[in-house]
């Protein structure tokens, strides 16, 4: 499950492939800012860091992974959003005489 929460910066999106055990304070974010005309929305993706003394079994790494695509795609969709939103707003240019 993705948890989404709202910013005056922005959007957050979090994951949090394990819910118990000793990986259960990994977390992914998509922090995703407003949609700009021409220039799309920034992404930031944030994770804690695996290190050689607490490495990721092949399972967990796998589950890891299975979130972090889960999370890149529901920002992409996020994002697709932002901007079909932004541009249904923006009024249609005027043409010259």
């Amino acid at each position: 499950m993705i948890q989404r929460e709202t910013f005056d910066w922005g959007l957050r999106l979090t994951a949090r492939p394990f819910t118990s055990g000793a990986n259960q304070a990994h977390v992914i974010q998509a922090e995703i800012g407003p949609y700009r005309h021409n220039r799309g929305s920034e992404i930031r993706i944030t994770f804690p860091a695996v290190t050689p003394t607490a490495p990721l079994r092949l399972v967990d790494a796998q589950v890891w992974h299975e979130a972090l695509s889960a999370l890149l795609a529901e920002t992409r969709g996020v994002v697709a959003q932002m901007k079909a939103e932004a541009t249904k707003k923006k009024p249609a240019p005027k043409k010259k005489k």
